[in-house]
């Protein structure tokens, strides 16, 4: 039994600053959060996002996209759960948002492009995006406006494989194969990302926490939140473990 002074501390201890659903969390998994990227929009009221996934140590359980609108403070998960996958890419053109999400799960499947015309409160499937093999895989996705936008695939399983491009001019309805395929842009620093004011804002990891840091140009960097690696279920959400 434990001491009556920790279940107290343990009682008045402040809950973690991201609320995550246990989904198809098994009641013994050790469940770790994956942060890969972060995305600040040019709108500030679509708020802030962290975008990876949620994993057993067998496989990824889901894709996971966390929204903050408190500058960085607290985060929820905002994406339609797609179990398998993981969030590949995150891009904003004013309140317009798209996200890559791929299947992870024994070698790369399929990808699907979910999009917000909220500032990213709700997200809906747009559709699933072609490949010329199942092996393609996104190197990078570009949206020049909420309408027309970009993928780069290569093939994962041959080396060198050179890049192909699919386009879209309906937000992602539909894609095609352009005879001149723009110029795939050079990739991003990530976890990284500039802020609506000029503000820096990155994200760092050790063996229990990723800090998601902010720095004001010219300023130090603050530490917004500290979100937990390790959870487990707890009803039907996800819990703190250490």
């Amino acid at each position: 039994m434990l001491p009556l002074y920790l279940c107290a501390l343990l009682a008045a201890a402040p809950p973690p600053p991201v609320a995550l659903r246990a989904g198809a969390a098994e009641p013994d998994d050790e469940v770790t959060l994956n942060i890969t990227g972060l995305a600040a929009p040019a709108r500030a009221e679509a708020g802030l996002y962290l975008s990876g996934k949620l994993s057993v140590p067998s496989h990824p359980l889901r894709a996971l996209l966390l929204r903050s609108t408190d500058g960085g403070a607290h985060w929820t998960e905002v994406l339609p759960a797609v179990e398998h996958s993981e969030v590949l890419f995150v891009e904003f053109e004013g309140c317009q948002g798209r996200v890559l999400v791929g299947w992870t799960t024994e070698g790369p499947g399929e990808l699907t492009l979910f999009a917000s015309s909220d500032c990213g409160a709700t997200w809906k499937r747009r559709s699933k995006l072609p490949k010329a093999v199942w092996s393609e895989w996104p190197e990078q996705m570009e949206w020049t406006d909420g309408q027309r936008g970009t993928v780069w695939l290569s093939d994962a399983n041959e080396e060198n494989a050179p890049v192909r491009a699919i386009t879209t001019r309906d937000g992602g309805k539909t894609w095609s194969t352009p005879k001149d395929a723009p110029q795939m842009p050079p990739p991003r620093p990530e976890p990284e990302a500039k802020g609506p004011s000029g503000e820096s804002w990155k994200v760092s990891s050790d063996d229990r926490i990723t800090r998601v840091e902010r720095q004001e140009p010219g300023g130090t960097s603050q530490v917004r939140a500290q979100l937990p690696i390790f959870w487990r279920r707890e009803g039907n959400k996800l819990v703190p473990t250490r």
